[in-house]
């Protein structure tokens, strides 16, 4: 699916950000991370498809009263709200993730489960490695299941802390791959 294709999620006159479709949330972002637009917010799953929600050009602040994974939505139902505050706010928010991530940082992972590739091709450098900085939305590693290779983003910008797998690893959905320190 194109971008341009990509469902987003709809600023609500409340600073809510509403779901852009039906199926069960999955979150993508925790409580305290900044809200970039742009940025993968979570998905929808609706009949076994996995459809991801983006964050709309005119979204702001940080994530607040996110709604918790597995819950089923209804088109427009609210999935999170945009909080006071930015990166430097947030990075403060932040708490350890669990998995034993760095403090301040935030988790990015696995969507599905596959195997991680951490470069675009055998002997390419890696997209992105510790002490990098990276832009939001920007690719930090692929999955692939089934032939099907799907991008793993940055929600944020900031500075890859740590990766915690390896080239060609097998991952289960859920898990830590990298930890991202927010900032510009």
């Amino acid at each position: 699916m194109s971008q341009a294709m990509t469902p987003r999620a709809a600023v609500r006159s409340d600073a809510t950000l509403g779901a852009p479709g039906v199926g069960t949330w999955r979150p993508h972002v925790a409580e305290g991370v900044p809200l970039v637009p742009g940025a993968r917010l979570g998905s929808l799953v609706c009949d076994g498809q996995v459809v991801p929600v983006i964050a709309p050009p005119d979204v702001g602040g940080v994530a607040t009263d996110v709604l918790p994974a597995g819950t089923w939505v209804a088109y427009g139902a609210p999935l999170m709200v945009q909080g006071e505050g930015g990166p430097t706010v947030a990075a403060a928010k932040v708490a350890t993730q669990p998995g034993g991530g760095p403090e301040g940082c935030v988790a990015v992972r696995a969507e599905t489960d596959g195997t991680v590739y951490l470069r675009p091709e055998p002997g390419a450098p890696a997209f992105a490695a510790v002490g990098s900085a990276v832009a939001a939305n920007a690719t930090l590693a692929l999955v692939e299941v089934m032939k099907t290779f799907t991008p793993v983003r940055s929600p944020m910008a900031g500075t890859v802390e740590r990766v915690d797998v390896g080239e060609a690893a097998g991952v289960g959905e859920g898990t830590p791959l990298f930890w991202i320190r927010p900032g510009a």
